[in-house]
């Protein structure tokens, strides 16, 4: 450990409270808006699945995705001791995809519009700049962190990639496999995980006894 690795205060503290901004207030009232519309829209493929516009595409699962999806950041900050802040942008992060999922397959547009494209990086940088964020304090640059936060990414996406050809082959419906769609997702994943890595190294203290102070929360705005 070298000098500048002395812990000098506590791991992950919570931030203070502090008052509450106009862009605050704007960005509660995105969430708001993109929540109540993904609930709508999960709540037409439940009913309608069984239309042509939705028919073939897993609507239901995906339904019930959305609805779970959307409480993860609630939940978690809920779970946590100390909780500071409600990390409202990284919720608004989180929502985005899934709006956007749910929305482009209720107007028959996901893939004609190039919706799908801009989900599978989305979620790909979300998940390596969460992944990156949580490593941050643990080693000695933040770029370790980057890089492992971006690997678990393309891990993750990889074992989706291949969890979709075990169901096409074991007989799905509406998958559509081709070599060229798969391609995309893959390189889709690696342009989001090196977004999320970016992040990762734009927002995490460059020193590493700041980063175990701040822990990861001041970086998920949490």
């Amino acid at each position: 450990m070298t000098p500048d690795q002395t812990i000098t205060g506590p791991t992950a503290a919570a931030s203070p409270p502090r008052p509450t901004t106009l862009r605050d207030r704007i960005v509660d009232m995105l969430i708001a808006v993109t929540k109540v519309a993904t609930v709508v829209f999960g709540i037409d493929a439940l009913i309608n699945h069984r239309s042509r516009r939705l028919r073939g595409k897993a609507v239901r699962t995906r339904a019930v995705g959305y609805m779970g999806g959307l409480l993860i950041v609630p939940l978690v900050w809920r779970l946590l001791p100390d909780r500071g802040r409600y990390p409202r942008e990284l919720d608004l992060a989180v929502t985005v995809p899934l709006f956007l999922d749910a929305g482009g397959n209720a107007f028959g547009v996901y893939e004609q519009a190039h919706i799908d494209d801009v989900v599978h990086a989305a979620n790909s940088a979300i998940v390596a700049g969460i992944a990156g964020t949580l490593f941050a304090p643990r080693v000695d640059e933040r770029w370790q962190a980057a890089l492992a936060g971006a690997g678990v990414s393309v891990a993750l996406g990889s074992a989706w990639e291949a969890w979709e050809y075990v169901a096409w082959r074991l007989g799905a419906d509406g998958m559509n496999l081709t070599y060229e769609d798969t391609m995309d997702d893959i390189i889709e994943g690696f342009v989001g995980a090196a977004i999320g890595g970016a992040y990762t190294l734009t927002r995490t203290p460059r020193a590493w006894s700041e980063r175990r102070r701040k822990g990861w929360r001041s970086a998920l705005g949490a």
